[in-house]
Formats: C-alpha cells, sequence, structure tokens
C-alpha cells in the first residue's frame, strides 16, 4: 500500500503534467515557429526591394533605427527577454535566475518578432525554448513560485519547445537533461520525456494537416562512412576543436575588451549598432543577416568558393558577438550551428583536396557543424544524437562520436568556458548587481505529506548552489550523510542544508515548497 501511493504522489503528477505542459507548449511553439518565417520571409523581401531605390534604403534604416529604440524600451520594461532564450532558460531553471512567466512569455515572442523582421542573425528555437519554460510555469499552476513542481514542469516546457523547433525530439530530451540540468533522475527524465513526446504529436499533427516539413534541416542522402575514412575524420574532429577554441576565446576577448574601456556605452546605442549592421548585411550581404538556416542547406551541395566560406564564417562569427553583447532578443543556436556548418564545409574542403572522396563532403558538413555544437554546449551526446535525429542515418554512429569525442576533449583542454555558461553568468551578474552573497546553513523537518516525502535526495530540486550535508531520521536521534543521493525523505526527518544565498526570503520559500510549513525553518550557523 506505501509504493502504491508512492506511485501516486510521484509518478503521476509527473505523467499529468506533462502532457498537459507538452499538448499547449506543442501547439502554441508551432504557431510561433510559422509567424517567425513569415516576417524572415517579409524582412528579406523588403531588403530585395531596398536595393532598387535610395529612398526605401533610407526608410529601412530609419525603420532599423525605430526598431532598436523600440526593443531598447521593451528590454527596459522586460529584462527577462534580454539575449538568447537558452542561456536565460538555463538559469531560470537550475533557479539562479528569476523571471515573470507571463511577462517573459510576451516579451519574448514581441522581441524576437522584431529581430526577425530586422533581419538580425537570430534564430527562433532559443526563444522557442524560454516561451515553453514559461508555459511550463503557467501549467505548473498559480502558485508557481512556492510549487516544488515548477522547475520540473518548467524543464519539460523548455524541452518541448526545443523539439517543436528543431524536430529532434531525442536531442530535446538529452538537451534538458546534459546542457540544462547536467543530471538524470527519474522524475526529471519522466517529465520530460511526457512533454517532448506530447509536444511531439501535435506539432507532427499540425505539420501533417499544413504540409510543412518538421524537420529544422532538410539532409541530402550521402554515403556511410567507412574505417579507411577514420584518419579524415580524426582531422577533422581535430579542426573543429580549434574552431571551438577560437570561437570561445573571441567572446570572452572581447567581454574582456569592452569592460577594459570602462566606458557605459548605453543599451540603445549597441542595439542601434546591431539593427544598422544587419540592415547592412541584409541589403549588400545577405549570408551575414538573418538566422543562418539558408546558408546550412546551400553549403551542403558544396557550390561555394573556399574564399566566400571564409569571408561568410568571419561576418558570422563577427555578427555573433555583436548581437550576443548588445542583448538583442534571439535565439543563437541555429546560428551556431551556421557557424559550425562552415567550419564543417571549409574543413570538408581541405579534407577532399587531402584526398578524402568527394560524395562525403555532406556528410562531412553536417558532422562539422554537429561537433562544434557539441564542443560549445559541452553536451557531446545531445550532439550526436542530433546529428542522428537530422540524417536519420544509425549505421554512422561510431564515427560521428569519434569525432565528437575529439572535438570534447581538446576543447577541455583549452579550459574556455562555454559559450552558454559564459552568457549565463554575464546574465546571473547583471541580476545580483550590487547584492552580496552569504554562505549559511538551516535546519528544516519534513512536514507530513510533503513534497519531498519518498523521494531520493537527487531527485529532488534543491535551490541552487543548497547541499543536503546531513538527515536525521524520525525514528533515529543519529544523524545520518547522504554521499550519492539515494537516501529518501520520509515525514518527520530533519534536514541540514547549507547554501550560498543573495535573498534569503527566496530560499525560504522554495524549502517551504520542499519540506511543507508545518514546522518553521531556522538558520544555524
Amino acid at each position: 500500500m506505501k509504493q502504491y501511493k508512492e506511485y501516486i504522489f510521484n509518478i503521476l503528477p509527473c505523467i499529468g503534467y506533462g502532457l498537459l505542459c507538452g499538448s499547449v507548449t506543442g501547439v502554441l511553439i508551432f504557431f510561433y515557429k510559422l509567424a517567425a518565417d513569415k516576417l524572415t520571409k517579409l524582412s528579406a523581401g523588403i531588403y530585395d526591394r531596398a536595393l532598387h531605390s535610395p529612398l526605401i534604403i533610407s526608410a529601412v534604416f530609419a525603420g532599423l533605427i525605430v526598431f532598436a529604440c523600440l526593443t531598447a524600451f521593451l528590454q527596459e520594461k522586460i529584462p527577462e527577454m534580454r539575449g538568447g532564450g537558452i542561456p536565460r532558460c538555463e538559469g531560470i531553471l537550475r533557479g539562479v535566475l528569476t523571471f515573470s512567466r507571463l511577462r517573459t512569455l510576451a516579451g519574448t515572442a514581441i522581441g524576437s518578432f522584431i529581430s526577425f523582421f530586422c533581419g538580425l542573425p537570430v534564430g527562433s528555437e532559443g526563444p522557442a525554448v524560454l516561451i515553453g519554460t514559461s508555459l511550463g510555469g503557467i501549467c505548473s499552476g498559480p502558485d508557481w513560485k512556492k510549487s516544488a513542481w515548477s522547475r520540473y514542469v518548467m524543464s519539460g516546457g523548455a524541452a518541448a519547445g526545443f523539439a517543436v523547433a528543431t524536430g529532434s525530439p531525442l536531442s530535446a530530451m538529452l538537451f534538458a537533461l546534459e546542457e540544462i540540468h547536467k543530471r538524470f533522475t527519474p522524475m526529471l527524465v519522466l517529465t520530460v520525456s511526457v512533454s517532448v513526446l506530447s509536444a511531439t504529436f501535435f506539432n507532427e499533427l499540425l505539420c501533417s494537416l499544413t504540409g510543412i516539413s518538421p524537420a529544422l534541416i532538410t539532409a541530402p542522402v550521402f554515403n556511410d562512412f567507412k574505417l579507411e575514412d577514420v584518419p579524415h575524420l580524426l582531422a577533422l574532429g581535430v579542426i573543429v576543436a580549434l574552431a571551438v577554441g577560437f570561437f570561445d576565446a573571441s567572446l570572452g576577448y572581447f567581454g574582456k575588451f569592452i569592460k577594459r574601456l570602462k566606458i557605459k556605452i548605453p543599451d540603445s546605442v549597441r542595439l542601434i549598432a546591431v539593427f544598422v549592421f544587419s540592415g547592412v548585411m541584409g541589403l549588400f550581404f545577405r549570408e551575414g543577416a538573418f538566422s543562418g538556416h539558408d546558408i546550412i542547406e546551400n553549403i551542403l551541395s558544396y557550390g561555394e568558393s573556399a574564399a566566400l566560406l571564409i569571408a561568410v564564417l568571419a561576418v558570422r562569427m563577427l555578427m555573433m558577438i555583436l548581437v550576443t553583447d548588445s542583448g538583442a532578443t534571439g535565439g543563437i543556436f541555429v546560428p551556431t550551428l551556421a557557424i559550425g556548418a562552415l567550419v564543417g564545409a571549409i574543413s570538408g574542403r581541405m579534407l577532399v583536396f587531402a584526398g578524402m572522396p568527394e560524395d562525403l563532403f555532406p556528410a562531412v558538413v553536417m558532422l562539422g557543424m554537429c561537433a562544434f555544437l557539441g564542443g560549445t554546449l559541452r553536451a557531446p551526446l545531445t550532439a550526436a544524437i542530433f546529428f542522428t535525429e537530422l540524417t536519420g542515418r544509425f549505421t554512422n554512429f561510431f564515427y560521428v562520436a569519434l569525432v565528437i569525442f575529439v572535438v570534447n576533449c581538446i576543447t577541455n583542454i583549452f579550459n574556455q568556458t562555454p559559450f552558454y555558461d559564459r552568457v549565463l553568468e554575464s546574465l546571473e551578474e547583471n541580476q545580483n548587481e550590487g547584492k552580496q552573497p552569504r554562505i549559511t546553513s538551516f535546519r528544516m523537518k519534513v512536514s507530513d505529506g510533503a513534497f519531498v516525502t519518498g523521494k531520493t535526495v537527487r531527485d529532488i530540486m534543491w535551490p541552487p548552489s543548497c547541499v543536503v550535508l546531513s538527515i536525521t531520521r524520525a525514528d533515529n536521534p543519529c544523524q545520518d550523510l547522504d554521499h550519492d543521493g539515494e537516501k529518501k525523505l520520509f515525514d518527520g526527518d530533519t534536514v541540514i542544508v547549507r547554501a550560498k544565498i543573495y535573498d534569503e526570503n527566496t530560499l525560504r520559500k522554495s524549502l517551504e515548497g520542499l519540506v511543507g510549513t508545518q514546522y518553521p525553518i531556522e538558520e544555524i550557523t
């Protein structure tokens, strides 16, 4: 009977919340993607038409400045809409960033639509993940700030948004577990899986009704790799790893350079500069504008020259740095893929010159793209599965894993902060600016029927920087240590935790959501 009760209270909510959150997210993100695609095509049409009229060009740049100022105004009112959606989503789900679910949902959608319409080099995938996170917060109920379920449900929403945006459900599950939370626990896996599956079902249904492909990229048919291709693939891994190291270092040095200037550049000025640069790219060098999706599709054909590929790579990296620094609303997932595809294409040309069969070029581009993504995220498993889902080829998994393994080994040697982690650190610094953290400990007793009852320590999403020091059982006065997170908590148990906190009131609310309010939470020294 006790095990049955545990099943009801621990498993069924994961399924129920996951179905609700996934269904809502799947439908809304489908229409969000549809609107984003329409705005991007409209923007490209305006740029094409403007080329034939100096008057329209003047109007375009005037409009870009107006939209940049509007974005700056909106970001002042809604700070949660700043920057790429995935780093902010990671901060929210790890508990280090706060946000307003409705405000974030509306601000992210409006801000990203402005970016798409103006031709900024950003994608819809990051905003889709953040919108999914917001929808998860809404689906978790009105008392979401105190609800211990909210971060589980929001994780499901984030993964569902990723799945619909990329058409890669398995990668979405791994993305939430490997990249966002960097851990696998039963409740988290179940909630995320149910959310992704239900979102994918509704996305596939709507795509079939409208005749739209759910796939992010249409991968060409290519031959399988063979053992004699291993030397070429090892070389590919080294080249991609060096590109990841250069990419991470460039972002780091640019941030340090801006800080050394000791000049406070207004956000509106940064945004105006990025919008204007994007306008120049949209008019005169289309490869430097928009998300980069078309770049990925085009270079798979082996048609572009090496000089053009290098020029586009340099421009895309520069635009990525500027966009990230400005805080423009939009995703950096597809732009990162585009940079990876360019690195893969340049590597492929070098390898063909070195003797690799030319018919492997498309496969090398796709593999270089996914390996670059895995290197920047430090999420090798997600990158490997993403390649498999994009291409539909499972027979190449050994060779894919080999390249991604080489990339991650070398990038770890560089000891550079990953791109998304760097952005998240900046967001956290801005949120806690002027606040002094302190480390303290709390003693709390588990209330009857509390959320943590019957759950293992590792399956509980504790507040950030919170460590369980000891557990004292209700029927045993001796303290016990939890070395591996496998010990279960029960009613009446006393738990001592240590945490690094900026806001004690917020931490206490989070802990009350976990252990209940029947007993007071005591701070100890």
